[in-house]
């Protein structure tokens, strides 16, 4: 059932609507962005996934082993060709290493984008709405914005809220601009302790605040992320509010957001605009899915 009566649902296009801010790139908009593409670099945005990633609590471990040996094949499969194969075998959170949120991630009083009931969609599968299946492909022109190369700093210090001004500042030394179906990406510099300090690297982070996530709303963005754990600072700007930057995305404006990017290589070539191109595991009603985006300028 969808709720009736609040400010924020249902969405500008309907409240049947589970596609959300990927609305708003437009067939045009593809066709740009591929034009976007000049070298044919392509760069990862993505951590390799592997034992000892680092992973906040909430989420759980990723694990993963050897699930088929080549040997097992030989003795259970015995061919004249001699033929045999391996396979390994994944544990792992819909949220592990780098990933995107889906729209059933996030609640606002129990109420999820477009106005839904988390409680009446949920079940042992996941969700029956806005599981990360009902995604769109996503293919655009990404914008990265890199805080910490403007401020002059290897990283932004962890708790460090980024501001307007830190936005505007990017935009005027990178000369870019933000338009409406972009992917904005923000570096802070926190990667650097990816599998070099974990226990760093999850604790308080440099990310977005209230402020930055009205602009890019305005802006009508369609996806927004980060090379943190989170994308919005954390601890919250308010002590007594949790992911507050998620509930203005996710739930009130449709926006996934995607976390622990690595966004390193466009930025060591000063790639500030570039073809973004993500495709989530389309598993059904699950409210994320690991990613490995990529850049191609």
């Amino acid at each position: 059932m969808t709720a009736k009566g609040r400010e924020w649902f249902p969405s500008r296009w309907g409240s049947a609507d589970q596609a959300g801010a990927m609305n708003e790139v437009t067939p045009e908009m593809v066709t740009k962005a591929a034009r976007l593409v000049k070298k044919g670099k392509v760069f990862f945005l993505s951590h390799v996934l592997e034992s000892g990633i680092p992973q906040h609590w909430f989420h759980g471990e990723f694990q993963y082993t050897t699930f088929r040996r080549h040997s097992d094949t030989q003795k259970t499969l015995p061919t004249k060709n001699r033929f045999s194969a391996m396979n390994v075998k994944i544990n792992m959170a819909d949220h592990s290493g780098t990933h995107i949120d889906s729209l059933n991630h996030t609640a606002i009083d129990g109420v999820l984008y477009n106005g839904l009931s988390a409680a009446e969609v949920t079940g042992p599968l996941g969700t029956t709405r806005l599981g990360i299946e009902t995604a769109p492909p996503i293919f655009t022109r990404g914008v990265l914005l890199d805080v910490a190369r403007a401020k002059r700093k290897p990283s932004l210090e962890a708790g460090c809220v980024i501001t307007p001004s830190d936005i505007e500042l990017c935009i005027k030394r990178q000369g870019v601009a933000l338009r409406r179906g972009d992917a904005v990406l923000v570096r802070t510099g926190w990667s650097r302790y990816w599998m070099k300090d974990n226990e760093r690297y999850l604790g308080s982070c440099p990310g977005i605040g209230k402020e930055v996530a009205r602009i890019l709303i305005r802006k009508r963005i369609a996806i927004f992320g980060a090379d943190a754990w989170n994308p919005e600072v954390d601890p919250n700007e308010d002590p007594e509010e949790e992911d507050a930057v998620h509930q203005m995305m996710l739930v009130k404006n449709g926006i996934r957001m995607m976390e622990n990017l690595d966004l390193d290589g466009p930025a060591s070539e000063k790639a500030w605009t570039f073809l973004f191109v993500c495709l989530p595991l389309r598993v059904k009603g699950a409210s994320g899915s690991p990613i490995t985006p990529i850049a191609v300028v």
